[in-house]
């Protein structure tokens, strides 16, 4: 295996390569996991002093989405849509029916 290294050295560069790109796929999939860990358990801590206060499953509900974001995207895209742009890079969701109808 020495050898080998030694009379190609740009093997290193790549097998450092490989392992860094390995490394940080690892690190990206940990954090994500440890995000959607700790919202859940805030949101179950959330849902369970909404119990001990005495609310309604049907209060509890509407709390929990009017928190989330995916409540606030779908009445957008219902009404008038999302736009998104960066440079000279566009993005229109939502748009689609408004262009249908006329």
């Amino acid at each position: 295996m020495e050898q080998l290294l030694i009379d190609n050295p740009w093997l290193v560069v790549i097998l450092l390569g490989a392992i860094v790109i390995v490394a940080c796929t690892a690190i990206v999939f940990v954090t994500e996991h440890v995000q959607k860990s700790q919202k859940l358990e805030i949101e179950a801590a959330l849902k369970q002093d909404m119990l001990n206060r005495g609310m309604s499953a049907e209060d509890i509900k509407t709390v929990l989405e009017a928190s989330t974001d995916g409540a606030a995207l779908k009445n957008a895209l219902a009404n008038q849509g999302v736009h998104l742009g960066l440079g000279k890079f566009k993005l229109e969701l939502g748009a689609i029916r408004d262009n249908a109808k006329a």
